[in-house]
């Protein structure tokens, strides 16, 4: 009998070793077959995102830059005919000037509103906020037909670049409220006393103090505010009047058929972008902004 026992309980342990190195297999499988999949989906999104633009880009070099067959070899002429081309580079220094002017203006606005929401209480604060991220909400259509009116029938503004200056400063307004303010509110206040607290005034301290705590920030908004005015065409199209900006320009040239340079000016487009945004990111110091608002 006591042998039986023994034998019967070796066998249940054998039994239990099973099945956890069973369950155990089974786990480590599911985690592998899981951890592919996830490995495999990234994969796809990340080609259906940057294929497009790999092949616009090898295109901007093609002798045929309309497809990718049959090849008929590379060429710089596409290139050449964008820098040749007086009234797009000519739209293209103006979407600077616009981009940059309204994304200042943009910051000039939202900072110290940014200010108000995050040290302040006042009546209505929240619908203050509400409107203030209403431009990054409405439809672009919506919004540049309402601006439209306002500047022709209330202001009496004749649509032009003031125009769209102010539409782009309103467009980009809440792109550096919405970061600035997320900065302000993991602020440390105390840094502020302490410097108080030490003599230095009002100035002083937000000199010394709190703006280069905050620049990364104002730096991404600004950024932000910029590239969303660059690439406006919606808005722009119903406040520009007769002036042409570089979105509407590269419109016209699909419609008269032109779109032998498109692939030139949009690598173009994306390879001054990336180049902002690592600037950007290397002297704003981006990143951290990022992992110190989480």
């Amino acid at each position: 009998m006591s042998t039986q026992s023994d034998t019967s309980k070796s066998d249940d342990k054998s039994t239990r070793l099973s099945l956890k190195l069973r369950q155990t297999v089974d786990h480590r499988t599911k985690d592998l077959i899981i951890s592919r999949g996830l490995y495999a989906l990234s994969a796809v999104v990340l080609l259906f995102l940057w294929l497009p633009i790999v092949i616009m880009l090898f295109l901007s070099f093609a002798e045929n830059a309309v497809t990718l067959f049959p090849f008929e070899g590379f060429t710089l002429s596409h290139y050449a005919a964008v820098l040749n081309d007086e009234a797009l580079l000519r739209s293209t220094g103006r979407s600077i000037q616009i981009a940059t002017l309204s994304a200042t203006l943009a910051t000039l606005l939202a900072v110290p509103a940014s200010f108000a929401l995050a040290r302040f209480d006042f009546p209505f604060q929240e619908s203050y906020r509400i409107f203030g991220i209403l431009p990054l909400i409405i439809p672009g259509v919506v919004l540049g037909m309402a601006l439209l009116i306002y500047f022709r029938s209330v202001l009496g503004i004749t649509p032009g670049i003031g125009t769209i200056l102010l539409t782009h400063g309103v467009y980009g307004f809440p792109f550096v409220l919405l970061v600035v303010t997320a900065r302000l509110y993991s602020f440390d206040t105390a840094l502020e006393e302490a410097a108080r607290d030490l003599g230095a005034g009002p100035i002083t301290t937000f000199r010394d103090i709190t703006l280069p705590i905050i620049a990364p920030a104002v730096t991404a908004g600004f950024v932000f505010a910029w590239l969303r005015s660059f690439e406006d065409f919606i808005r722009v199209f119903f406040v520009r009047g007769t002036i042409d900006v570089l979105t509407t320009t590269m419109y016209s040239m699909i419609q008269y058929g032109a779109s032998t340079k498109m692939n030139a000016i949009s690598s173009i487009i994306v390879i001054a972008i990336a180049i902002i945004l690592t600037i950007g990111i290397l002297l704003g110091n981006l990143n951290n902004f990022v992992g110190e608002t989480e």
